[in-house]
This record gives C-alpha cells, sequence and structure tokens, in this order.
C-alpha cells in the first residue's frame, strides 16, 4: 500500500476462487516466504500466510486482507486500486466496490482492456491508464488515441523526462487529469506540482507533504 497525499493505493489480484486481494506481487514469495500463486491459491491458504515479518517485528502475523477489509478501515478516504490482473478481475472488483463511494475510488492499471471494461459497466468510476515510459516506446498521439479509446480519465505516468510541461497541458486539453508515481524527493515533486500534475504517488507521504508546504 502506498499512500498519496490526501489517500491511499491498493494493488490487487484475484484469487483462484475468485476473492479480490490487497497484494503487489502475484506471487508470495517476497512477503511470505511461500512461493503461491495467488491465482492458483484460494483466500483460505492464502489468509494462513504471514506477509507482515519480513517488513519488521511490529507486523509480525499479518495477514493479507481483502479489497473488502481495507474500504472498511478507510471510511470512504480517495483510494487508487491498481489493477494488476486483466480483465478477468472486473466483475468481482464491480462487486466489492458497490459499498463504497464512487466518488472516491480511482481505478488504475497498465491493462488498456481493464480501463474499457470497467468504464462500460460503471461509467462513474473514474480510471487512468498507467504509462511506463521506460518499457514502452510510445508517442504523445498514441497515449492521447489510447486513452480516449478505452474512455480514460487520466494518465498516470511513470517519473520520467518524458513527462514534462507539454505533455502535461496535452493531456489537460484532452480533458485527462495527470498523475505521477513514483516521487519521493521534494525537488522533483515540486517541479511536478508547478507543472500542474494532479496527484503524485510517493513512499515518503509526511515527509514530502511537509517539505512542500515549507516551500510555499
Amino acid at each position: 500500500m502506498k499512500q498519496k497525499a490526501d489517500g491511499v493505493e491498493v494493488d490487487i489480484h484475484l484469487t483462484s476462487d475468485n476473492r479480490v486481494i490487497c497484494h503487489h506481487d502475484k506471487n508470495t514469495k517476497r512477503t511470505t516466504g511461500e512461493d503461491k500463486l495467488v491465482a492458483e491459491t484460494t483466500f483460505k491458504e492464502l489468509k494462513t500466510l504471514d506477509c507482515g515479518s519480513w517488513f519488521g517485528k511490529p507486523w509480525l502475523r499479518q495477514r493479507i486482507p481483502e479489497l473488502k477489509e481495507v474500504f472498511s478501515c478507510l471510511k470512504n478516504q480517495e483510494i487508487f486500486i491498481e489493477v494488476k490482473t486483466k480483465e478477468e478481475i472486473i466483475p468481482y472488483l464491480i462487486k466489492d466496490m458497490k459499498n463504497y463511494s464512487n466518488k472516491c475510488i480511482t481505478v488504475i492499471s497498465f491493462y488498456p482492456e481493464v480501463i474499457r471494461g470497467i468504464k462500460e459497466i460503471k461509467q462513474d468510476i473514474k480510471c487512468n491508464w498507467l504509462i511506463a515510459f521506460d518499457y514502452k516506446d510510445i508517442s504523445d498521439e498514441d497515449i492521447l488515441s489510447r486513452a480516449k479509446d478505452i474512455g480514460a480519465d487520466g494518465i498516470g505516468a511513470q517519473n520520467h523526462q518524458r513527462l514534462n510541461a507539454t505533455l502535461v497541458s496535452k493531456f489537460r486539453d484532452n480533458n485527462l487529469s495527470t498523475h505521477v508515481w513514483t516521487v519521493d524527493d521534494v525537488k522533483s515533486a515540486n517541479e511536478y506540482l508547478k507543472i500542474g500534475i494532479d496527484s503524485i504517488t510517493t513512499n515518503r507521504p509526511l515527509y514530502l507533504r511537509n517539505e512542500l508546504e515549507n516551500l510555499q
């Protein structure tokens, strides 16, 4: 889970019995020490794993949560949900979101078909398409064309030199919000804010917020 200035971001996968869980990796090796592929494991099995002790003693015996559990803790706080799978998760995600305020949810994904699929069912759910410049050579025009085709509300872009004032202006002119990941230093964060970035994903939310406020 990562924090934004006024919200949280969670990554989701689908278990073998169609439960939507919050977990970054597609397997559990890094966080639990046991190598289980989430898509091939039941939620009951995953709940037996300790996913917190690798991070430190205070998190000993923490369990992998369902998205519904996270919703119950947030109480309609803004949440960005990164879909780490393809479109097979959509009906189960839609079901889990039904009791949470749509205006507080933004779905983000690298998979265009996920954005399109959610928009076809729930037009009022904000959806941002994620772009990683290091891994795909894509032109500004191609980004704008694909974003329009899938019905995206915004672009979540990698912290990269390609994400400049010109590109942000193009997104704005096409009614697309712009978001950047992952920014942990004050200088970069301040530069992004100056060019009109709508939100910043960071691993250091309190530090970054305090330092940016001091610059104002």
